[in-house]
């Protein structure tokens, strides 16, 4: 889609000054005659710059540095407002501590509902890969495969990648056998278990339903809110998490969360981000890097030898392995047409389903469908 299409723009651009811009931004406050966030003002400057480039013209000569200078001046206003009303600086949402992301998996994984298994799914993916909840609504089946002991997964097109030139780029998961609730093999089988469908055709969505952001939001604040008090104890209210809160979890904890951190090379290509121009040329994607970061993010303590353990396998004769693949095709509507790679994601989740049975079947309420 072309970005520049003067006849579609809504605005006489030409009439567009930097007085009139600013004149518009600075009515902009709220009930209590104070100014929003800094995030509103940004947003409405990316938006004419937007109208700019839509009318193919150019804005105003020195408007860009006048730009700037607003700017500035909002958030030293804004910065001041706070200060004054002793409220907090940081805007946005909070990034998720480690301890936040356990009880959160924990809750999900005793849940009564087919959402908590969505949910937890949902969570842990965009734990373990650092991603933005919008890429990890658009994963799927085929954008999942199991090598050696990681669960590969690859994410075709991001904010920073909109060429897909990293989309065969594969991000090396864990899955965690000391934690079931952090386990991202044992929510990615009860999920499947549950939804078999899903599998029956490599081309289909992992989550196929519509508005899945919106849902898992939904549930994200609905957890925390019916659970206020234990959160509360580990610094949670509710409001403060978000859907973006794993990501900035994520990489705080991949960074600082141990004395023996991965490289921030490793992290910014897992999360996405761009480096700067010299490190951007000469710092690729490594499979070593990234393998080490995957062990971390899926929880595995770095200091204790179960950091390198394998995930639950399958150590039976070939006989034994027919067997418990014919018991998983019946589960899988269309099983004969089930590519090798899908089911082999699927017979490694299973074998997390089995090594768990004991503590599903201890935490499971009753009425849970799995």
């Amino acid at each position: 889609m072309e970005r520049t299409n003067p006849e579609l723009c809504p605005v006489d651009m030409m009439q567009v000054t930097y007085d009139l811009v600013a004149s518009y931004m600075t009515s902009k406050i709220n009930n209590e005659n104070k100014y929003f966030g800094r995030g509103t003002y940004v947003g409405i400057r990316s938006s004419i710059m937007y109208l700019f480039t839509m009318s193919n013209r150019s804005p105003p000569a020195g408007f860009r540095d006048r730009m700037a200078t607003l700017m500035k001046g909002f958030k030293r206003t804004i910065v001041e407002q706070r200060v004054a009303a002793g409220e907090p600086l940081e805007e946005g949402k909070e990034a998720m501590s480690f301890p936040c992301l356990k009880l959160l998996c924990k809750k999900f994984s005793e849940g009564d509902k087919d959402e908590y298994h969505f949910a937890h799914l949902f969570l842990l993916l965009e734990w373990n890969l650092m991603a933005r909840s919008d890429n990890i609504v658009h994963l799927h089946v085929n954008d999942f495969e199991f090598q050696d002991d990681a669960l590969l997964v690859y994410m075709k097109k991001t904010k920073t990648d909109q060429d897909g030139n990293h989309g065969r780029t594969p991000y090396n998961c864990y899955f965690n056998a000391v934690d079931p609730h952090l386990n991202l093999g044992l929510a990615l089988g009860m999920y499947l278990l549950s939804n078999p469908g899903i599998v029956s055709n490599p081309q289909n969505k992992l989550f196929p339903a519509e508005h899945q952001y919106n849902g898992y939001t939904s549930i994200l604040n609905k957890i925390i809110e019916s659970n206020k008090e234990e959160f509360a104890r580990i610094g949670v209210q509710p409001g403060t998490i978000g859907t973006h809160s794993a990501r900035k979890g994520a990489a705080t904890y991949a960074s600082n969360g141990s004395t023996s951190s991965p490289s921030l090379g490793a992290i910014c290509r897992r999360a996405g981000w761009k480096m700067s121009g010299t490190h951007e040329k000469y710092i690729k994607f490594e499979k070593a890097g990234d393998q080490y970061l995957g062990r971390l993010l899926c929880g595995l303590n770095v200091l204790l030898p179960e950091f390198a353990m394998t995930p639950p396998f399958f150590n039976c004769s070939e006989d034994e392995l027919n067997e418990i693949d014919a018991v998983l095709m019946s589960f899988v509507p269309g099983s004969p047409v089930i590519s090798a790679i899908t089911f082999e994601v699927l017979r490694m989740c299973f074998a997390c389903v089995v090594y768990h049975h004991d503590f599903l079947i201890e935490r499971l309420q009753e009425n849970n469908r799995f």
